[in-house]
């Protein structure tokens, strides 16, 4: 694989590497530094069965499924028609529908399934660092995340918008009906989101210069190693 598609590819987490600071956005094992990254704390995840396990549970149906319906409704419906929907649901669903409306004019149709893409790549580039898969593995699994964000999205800055709505959104899971919007109105004050969102406007002019997001790819072999992990 061609290095500018090998760079692209990175982009996909590149929002984890602005949460960071010791990451690198081009380097294909997220950190040059080969100390072993700690993934079983805040992943549950120590040996390769379980990223694999990860990676085909969480790409497809991850947490981007839960906004799915709403983004999708918001996209079809005529004004009348949403209010007519909006007067169906729940306490918690109007809420997450109206979350989508308000957040559509950023990432799109997509809507958060940046989320789940960006951090599924994440793990793979860590993968690498922790040698639990090589880099052919990771490219050919990256190929795969790819074909998914180049269908749901537009251009690079829908996706990273998705991204961090998905962050949002991911921050909120725990909160009662009662403090939902609220909490949602203020995921963009919290410091790490911040992070992010300054990380990306600082180094992504530079970093996407001559990687439009319409990229080409000369789909990788899938390597034998993979055995029978079997990822469309």
């Amino acid at each position: 694989m061609e290095e500018i598609q090998q760079r692209w590819l990175c982009g996909l987490s590149a929002p984890m590497v602005a949460l960071n600071p010791r990451a690198e956005y081009d380097e294909p094992a997220f950190y040059s530094n080969p100390q072993f990254i700690d993934l079983q704390c805040s992943w549950g995840i120590n040996e390769r069965p379980q990223l694999l396990g990860m990676l085909e549970r969480m790409t497809d149906d991850g947490h981007a499924t839960h906004l799915e319906p709403a983004y999708r409704s918001w996209q079809r419906c005529l004004p009348s028609d949403w209010q007519a929907l909006l007067d169906t649901l729940d306490a918690r669903e109007r809420i997450l529908h109206e979350f989508a409306s308000r957040t559509f004019e950023g990432c799109g149709a997509g809507g958060i399934q940046a989320w789940d893409l960006g951090r599924m790549g994440f793990l793979l580039r860590c993968a690498v660092r922790n040698e639990w898969i090589d880099l052919s593995e990771s490219l050919w699994l990256h190929w795969r995340l790819a074909v998914r964000a180049q269908y749901h999205y537009d251009d690079w800055f829908s996706y990273f918008n998705g991204f961090l709505t998905g962050r949002a959104f991911w921050g909120c899971l725990s909160c009662s009906d009662e403090t939902l919007a609220f909490e949602l109105d203020r995921q963009g004050e919290c410091s790490s989101s911040l992070r992010i969102a300054h990380g990306l406007n600082q180094n992504m002019p530079a970093f996407l210069a001559g990687l439009p997001w319409h990229l080409d790819f000369d789909p990788p072999q899938r390597p034998a190693s993979l055995g029978e992990f079997d990822w469309s």
